[in-house]
C-alpha cells in the first residue's frame, strides 16, 4: 500500500469523524450519540463551570457573613443584602453558564428532556438566584423544575429549595405546605440522598427564624446523623447548646457546648462556647472561683482582646446570679466600655446595664445606658421599639433635671457675694488650667509611646457616664485632646458627620452625675463650673471669667427667666413620671415642689390637679382633699374646679368639643365651595357659642376671609387685628399677619394671597397625586446637583456598578434636566420591587459611585413608570419623598 493511499484513508477517517461530530451538534433528532455528545459537552463545559462558580459564591459568601452569636444561630446563615451583593459576580456567572445549557443543549422529544444538565441548569438558576437574594425569581425556577419534571428525582431537590425559598421571604405557612408535601412524598418513596440530609436542617432554619426553638431543635437531633461533615457537626452542637441554654437547661447546654470545644470548631465559635460554659454556670452546684480565674486568664490572653467586652459580660452574669448587684454592674460597665467592634454585644451589655439602673428607679444612669444600647443597635435586635420608646421618655426626664440642676446652680453663684463668686470662678479656671496642662502632658507621652511601639493600636475606653478614658486618666474626656482627636476620628468613620445638636443620639449631653453634688450646694456650683455646665454655651475659652459669669442671672429679668426655666422643667418632669414611668410619689415632689416655690406659676392649677389625682389612687383623703379645695379656692372657674364640683362635666365638655369641630367641618366646607356667607354664618355661631381655645382661632379667621370676599378689605382687616389681640399664641396669627402686610394695591388679592398661604404649607406634605403599585415596573432614581457634580462621571460609576453587580438584568442609565441645575439620574427598569429595593440598599452607600459626593447634597429613591411623569411635573421632592418613606421603606 503506497504512502498516498494511506493519506488518502486517514482524510477519509477524519472526514467521517468531523461529519458524525457534526450531525451530533444538532439537537433536531433524537439519536444516541446526539444524546451522548450533548450531555458530555452541557456537563464538562458550560455546567461545570456554572457550577464552579456558584460553588466559589457560596464560600465567599460563608467568608464574608458575620454570625451573631448573641442570639441563636441560624442552621444556615445567608447573610445580609450587602453580603449577597458582593458574590452576584459569581451567581450572574452561573445565570449564564446555565442558560447557556438550555439554549444550545436541550434535546425535548415526546414532551421529555434527555439532557440531564438542562434540567440541573434549570436548578442551577434558581440556586443562583437565591443566593444573590432575589427569591422572585429563584421561586420561579424552582416551579418550573416541579412542575415541568414532575416525574423526575430532581423535582424533590426543587421543593426543597422552593421552601427554603419561602422561609428566607418569611412566608412561613407557603413553606409548611411544602416541608410537608416533601415529608408525604417521603412516605410514599425513597427521596434523594441529599434531600433526606438536608430536610430537617432547612425545617430547623425555619423554626429557629420563627423562633420556635423546641420545635428546631428536635429538627437538629434529626438532622445529626446524616450529616456527617465535621464543620456541620460542630456548627449543630453550638445551636443544640444555645437552645439548651435559651431553655434554661444549663446542665444540657453545658454537654453541647463541651462537644463544641472538642470538635473542630473555629477561634471565635470555640471562644463564644467556653464564655457560655461560664454563663450556664450553676451558682449552687459549680465552683464559682474556677471559673472566674478561667475568665480572668482569658481576659490576659492578648488574642482574646477583642472579645474582651464578651468576657466581661460572662463575669457580670456570674456576679448576677450571685446576687452581687455591685460587680455584676461593674463588669456590665467595663464590657460597654470595651465593645468597640461588636455591635450586638454592645447593645446587650448596655441594655442589661439600663434595665439593673431602671429596675432601681436610676433613671439618670438608665437614661444614658438606653442612649448607648440606641447607639449600635442592629434592626434585628429584639424589642428594638420598646427600647426606643424607653429611651426617649428617660431622655425627655433627664433633659428636665439637668435644666432644674443647672439653673439652681446659676441661683446659688448669683446668690453669693461678688467676691465669694469671682473666688469660686477663680479657682474652677484654675482646675481647668491644671487638668489641661495634665492632658497634654499625658498626651506627650502617650506619643512617645506611640514612637517606640509603632505597631501597638492602643485603644480608647470611655466610660458613657464618667467619660473617663485610658489615654486621659481619671480626667473628664473632653479635656482630654487626645482622646477627642481619636473619638473623632472613630466618631466620624462609624456614623459620619453630623450637625452639632442636643439630640444627637449620643449620651454627653447627660455625662453628670446629679447625686455627687451636697445639699448645701457647696459642691454643686464648685463642680457644675469644673464642667462648664454653668457657661455661656457661645463661648469656648473656659479659662476666662465672663464664659461663666454669662448666664449666672443677675438681674431681676434674667432671675424671672431662670425661675421659668426651672417651673416649666418641674412640671415636665412630674408629667413623665406620672404619665409614662408611674412613678407617683416621684410625680408627687415634683408636682409639690413646684406649687411650693412657684405658687402663682401657670402651670400650678394642673400640678395641684395632678396632686389630687396622685393622692386618689394612693388613699390619701387628706392630701385629695387639700389640693382640692386649693383649686376650688384659687381657680374656680377653671375646668378643673368643675371637674372636681360636677363628675358629669367632662363628658358634658367632650361633646362639646365633638360639637365645636362637627361644626368647623361645616365652615370650612362652604369656605372651600365659595359659600362665604355660610361660613360666616357658621363662624358667628361658634365664637357667640363656644370657648373651645383650639378652634376659635380658626373661626374667626374664616369669618375674617370671608368678609374680605362678601364685604370690604377693610372689614376683613379689622377681623384679623381683632384675631391677632384676642388669640396671640395661635397658629392662625402667622396667616393673618401675612395678609395684614400686604400692600395696599395688592389689598384686593389678600383673600386669595391666604387662601395659597394656607394651600402651601399643605401642598408640601401632600403626595396623594402619586398612587403606589407594588407590582408596577420601578426606576432607580437619583437627583444631584449640576453644578456641584459631574453628571456624566456620575452615571459612568453608576454603569460600572451595574456591570459588576447586575451584569444580567440588561439595566440602562439615563439623565435628564429637572430643574436649572438638578439633574435626574434613572436607572431602569425593574420589572420586580424585591429587586428595586436589592438595588438601592445595593447602591445607596457604595463609596464608588458616590466618591466626591458631600452628604445632604443629592436625593435617591425609587420610583415607578407610573408616577415618574408625575414627578417630572411636579418637580416636588419633599412631597415624593414623604410617599416613598411610607411605601417602600415601611416596616
Amino acid at each position: 500500500m503506497t504512502e498516498n493511499t494511506v493519506h488518502f484513508r486517514r482524510l477519509i477517517l477524519w472526514g467521517i469523524f468531523l461529519a458524525l461530530i457534526a450531525t451530533s451538534c444538532s439537537t433536531k433528532k433524537n439519536t444516541l450519540t446526539r444524546r451522548v455528545y450533548h450531555n458530555l459537552n452541557a456537563h464538562y463545559n458550560a455546567y461545570w463551570n456554572g457550577n464552579e462558580s456558584l460553588k466559589e459564591g457560596v464560600a465567599d459568601l460563608k467568608k464574608a457573613v458575620k454570625d451573631n452569636y448573641n442570639s441563636i444561630l441560624l442552621v444556615e446563615n445567608y447573610g445580609t443584602a450587602a453580603n449577597s451583593l458582593t458574590i452576584n459576580p459569581k451567581m450572574d456567572r452561573s445565570i449564564e453558564k446555565a442558560s447557556k445549557v438550555i439554549q444550545r443543549h436541550s434535546m425535548v422529544f415526546d414532551k421529555k428532556e434527555h439532557v440531564k444538565w438542562v434540567i440541573e441548569s434549570y436548578l442551577l438558576i434558581g440556586k443562583a438566584n437565591f443566593y444573590k437574594q432575589d427569591y422572585n425569581a429563584a421561586r420561579r425556577a424552582f416551579e418550573y423544575v416541579n412542575r415541568q419534571y414532575s416525574n423526575e428525582p430532581i423535582r424533590f431537590e426543587a421543593q426543597l429549595w422552593l421552601a427554603k425559598t419561602y422561609t428566607q421571604q418569611k412566608q412561613y405557612e407557603k413553606a409548611i405546605n411544602q416541608f410537608d408535601l416533601l415529608k408525604e412524598e417521603g412516605a410514599k418513596t425513597l427521596l434523594p440522598w441529599k434531600v433526606r440530609k438536608e430536610l430537617p436542617l432547612a425545617l430547623a432554619n425555619m423554626y429557629i427564624s420563627q423562633q420556635k426553638y423546641n420545635l428546631a431543635k428536635d429538627q437538629i437531633k434529626k438532622g445529626l446523623p446524616m450529616n456527617r461533615n465535621a464543620k456541620v457537626q460542630t456548627r449543630l452542637n453550638y445551636i443544640l447548646a444555645q437552645i439548651y441554654k435559651h431553655e434554661g437547661k444549663d446542665s444540657q447546654a453545658s454537654e453541647y457546648f463541651t462537644k463544641v470545644l472538642k470538635s473542630p470548631a473555629s477561634f471565635e465559635m470555640a471562644f463564644n462556647a467556653r464564655i457560655n460554659l461560664a454563663m450556664v454556670y450553676n451558682a449552687n452546684s459549680s465552683d464559682k472561683k474556677l471559673i472566674v480565674r478561667e475568665l480572668e486568664k482569658m481576659l490576659k490572653d492578648m488574642k482574646n482582646s477583642d472579645f474582651k467586652d464578651q468576657i466581661y459580660y460572662a463575669l457580670a452574669d456570674i456576679a448576677l446570679k450571685n446576687k452581687n448587684d455591685t460587680l455584676g454592674i461593674s463588669h456590665l460597665r467595663k464590657s460597654v466600655a470595651t465593645s468597640l467592634s461588636n455591635d450586638y454585644q454592645r447593645s446587650t451589655s448596655s441594655l442589661r446595664l439600663a434595665d439593673l439602673y431602671y429596675a432601681r428607679k436610676d433613671y439618670k444612669n438608665a437614661s444614658a445606658y438606653y442612649d448607648t444600647t440606641l447607639m449600635s443597635l442592629p434592626k434585628d435586635f429584639p424589642d428594638v421599639e420598646k427600647i426606643e420608646k424607653r429611651t426617649e421618655i428617660l431622655s425627655r426626664l433627664v433633659e428636665n433635671l439637668l435644666v432644674i440642676h443647672v439653673q439652681d446652680s446659676l441661683q446659688v453663684l448669683a446668690a453669693m457675694p461678688e467676691a465669694q463668686r469671682n473666688a469660686v470662678i477663680e479657682k474652677a479656671i484654675a482646675e481647668y488650667i491644671k487638668r489641661e496642662e495634665e492632658a497634654r502632658r499625658k498626651e506627650e507621652e502617650q506619643k512617645m509611646a506611640d514612637m517606640m511601639l509603632p505597631g501597638l493600636n492602643a485603644r480608647q475606653i470611655v466610660d458613657p457616664l464618667r467619660g473617663t478614658s485610658a489615654l486621659g486618666g481619671g480626667g473628664w474626656y473632653f479635656y482630654n485632646p487626645s482622646a477627642i482627636s481619636m473619638g473623632f476620628s472613630e466618631f466620624t468613620r462609624k456614623w459620619g458627620r453630623r450637625k452639632l445638636e442636643d439630640n444627637w443620639r449620643l449620651s454627653n449631653k447627660r455625662e453628670v452625675s446629679f447625686d455627687q453634688f451636697a445639699e448645701d450646694g457647696s459642691d454643686m456650683k464648685s463642680d457644675s463650673l469644673r464642667d462648664g455646665k454653668v457657661a455661656d454655651s457661645t463661648s469656648k475659652d473656659l479659662r476666662k471669667k465672663e464664659t461663666y459669669l454669662a448666664n449666672i442671672p443677675l438681674t431681676p429679668e434674667s432671675m424671672e427667666s431662670s425661675n421659668r426655666k426651672i417651673s416649666q422643667a418641674m412640671f415636665n418632669s412630674g408629667i413623665i413620671y406620672l404619665e409614662e414611668l408611674t412613678e407617683k410619689p416621684k410625680a408627687a415632689d415634683m408636682f409639690s415642689g413646684l406649687i411650693n416655690r412657684f405658687p402663682e406659676d401657670e402651670n400650678a392649677l394642673q400640678a395641684n390637679y395632678h396632686l389630687y389625682r396622685i393622692y386618689r389612687d394612693l388613699g390619701d383623703e387628706a392630701g385629695m382633699t387639700r389640693h382640692k379645695d386649693m383649686i376650688a379656692a384659687n381657680w374656680p372657674d377653671s375646668d378643673y374646679a368643675k371637674i372636681l364640683a360636677n363628675p358629669d362635666y367632662m363628658q358634658e365638655l367632650e361633646a362639646t368639643k365633638n360639637r365645636v369641630k362637627s361644626l368647623y367641618e361645616e365652615t370650612y366646607l362652604a369656605f372651600n365651595r365659595g359659600q362665604f356667607r355660610t361660613a360666616i354664618i357658621y363662624s358667628n355661631e361658634a365664637l357667640a357659642n363656644y370657648t373651645d381655645q383650639t378652634y376659635l382661632p380658626m373661626f374667626s379667621y374664616l369669618k375674617a376671609v370671608s368678609l374680605g370676599k362678601t364685604e370690604s378689605q377693610d372689614t376683613m382687616r379689622i377681623e384679623l387685628n381683632r384675631l391677632i389681640e384676642d388669640y396671640p399664641n395661635s397658629a392662625m396669627v402667622d396667616f393673618a399677619r401675612r395678609i395684614l402686610g400686604e400692600s395696599a394695591q395688592t389689598a384686593g388679592l389678600a383673600g386669595e394671597k391666604s387662601g395659597e398661604d394656607a394651600t402651601s404649607a399643605i401642598k408640601a406634605a401632600d403626595y396623594s397625586m402619586y398612587k403606589f403599585n407594588p407590582k408596577s415596573t420601578q426606576f432607580y432614581a437619583l437627583i444631584v446637583d449640576g453644578t456641584t457634580v459631574n453628571v456624566y462621571g456620575t452615571k459612568v460609576r453608576i454603569t460600572d456598578f451595574n456591570t459588576k453587580n447586575f451584569g444580567v438584568e440588561n439595566l440602562q442609565v439615563n439623565s435628564v434636566l429637572l430643574d436649572n441645575n438638578r439633574h435626574l439620574v434613572t436607572v431602569n427598569s425593574f420589572n420586580e420591587m424585591e429587586k428595586a429595593m436589592r438595588f438601592l440598599n445595593g447602591i445607596k452607600d457604595d463609596t464608588y459611585v458616590f466618591s466626591g459626593f458631600q452628604p445632604g447634597t443629592y436625593e435617591q429613591f425609587l420610583i415607578s413608570a407610573e408616577n415618574y411623569p408625575v414627578f417630572f411635573k411636579e418637580k416636588n421632592t419633599e412631597a415624593y419623598k414623604l410617599f416613598f418613606e411610607k411605601n417602600y421603606l415601611k416596616k
